[in-house]
């Protein structure tokens, strides 16, 4: 095991994925959506943090309305995750202003869409890996009070039992990371055991198209971005196979564009590669 670790450190780190995440970054600044901010983490969290890009992130969101942030609920959610971990003041008008507005969003049945209420219909219902967001949010923002905070994760438990959220709980995973909580959590348990039993022999986790059904690149860097995201490590069969599923497909992750499905892998692998410190 040691051995094949040490082989995939090199691997990835020969790569060069965060420098090469950040000059596709800085080239399409201009496009950065605000539901997609959450692709500046990676670099945010690593060496390679300038603090020019730290203060280009800064000054993108602050240039923003608050009509702007406020279109979705999603990118009301990644634009206050991106502007703390960026550096922005948690008790700025802007996190109080658009915390406020994303606890207005929330539905009846305790949870929140990823569209803000005036946009849907009486009968839709709450998404868990949008409410996970929110989640996560609200805890960074510490933005809410316990009972509240405990009312969220009672409609996560719920909507675990009854729909699996959705049966992608990988997304749901990542926010719950974000949120602090991690594998030893009874709810998070049962999602973990979920991914573990859905993945494939060869490492991979069947894609979202039936295109990808013997493994898809894309939804084994999200998988691997969620385990990792909730404390699992290097010790952790399910981690180092996807690993060594994806060591082959890097130059199709790294030949990612702004605005296509790759750049999500192209994130969340350089994400749980941080997390696992294999790269830095």
């Amino acid at each position: 095991m040691t051995e094949d670790i040490t082989q995939l450190k090199n691997i990835f780190t020969r790569k060069g994925l965060i420098p090469k995440l950040k000059e596709i970054l800085l080239k399409n600044r201009a496009k950065w959506p605000l539901t997609d901010l959450y692709l500046t983490h990676p670099v945010l969290k690593s060496r390679e943090c300038t603090p020019e890009f730290r203060q280009s992130v800064l000054d993108f969101i602050n240039k923003k309305s608050q009509q702007e942030i406020r279109e979705l609920v999603n990118g009301a959610v990644s634009t206050i995750l991106t502007y703390l971990l960026a550096g922005g003041e948690k008790d700025s008008k802007l996190v109080w202003d658009t915390t406020r507005w994303i606890k207005q969003q929330r539905l009846r049945d305790g949870g929140w869409h990823w569209k803000p209420l005036k946009l849907l219909s009486a009968e839709v219902r709450s998404e868990a890996w949008i409410s996970a967001g929110v989640f996560a949010t609200l805890r960074v923002t510490e933005g809410a009070s316990k009972s509240y905070m405990d009312s969220v994760l009672e409609f996560l438990r719920k909507d675990w039992e009854t729909r699996k959220w959705g049966d992608n709980p990988e997304v749901t995973l990542v926010y719950l990371g974000v949120a602090g909580l991690d594998k030893n959590n009874p709810m998070l348990e049962k999602a973990i055991e979920f991914l573990r039993t859905n993945q494939l022999p060869n490492g991979a986790w069947p894609g979202y198209s039936t295109k990808t059904t013997k493994g898809g690149v894309f939804r084994t860097c999200v998988t691997l971005n969620a385990l990792t995201a909730v404390g699992l490590g290097l010790d952790d069969a399910s981690v180092v196979k996807g690993l060594q599923f994806l060591q082959s497909k890097l130059d199709k992750i790294i030949s990612a564009r702004l605005g296509g499905v790759l750049i999500q892998g192209f994130y969340s692998l350089t994400s749980a590669l941080l997390q696992l410190r294999l790269i830095d």
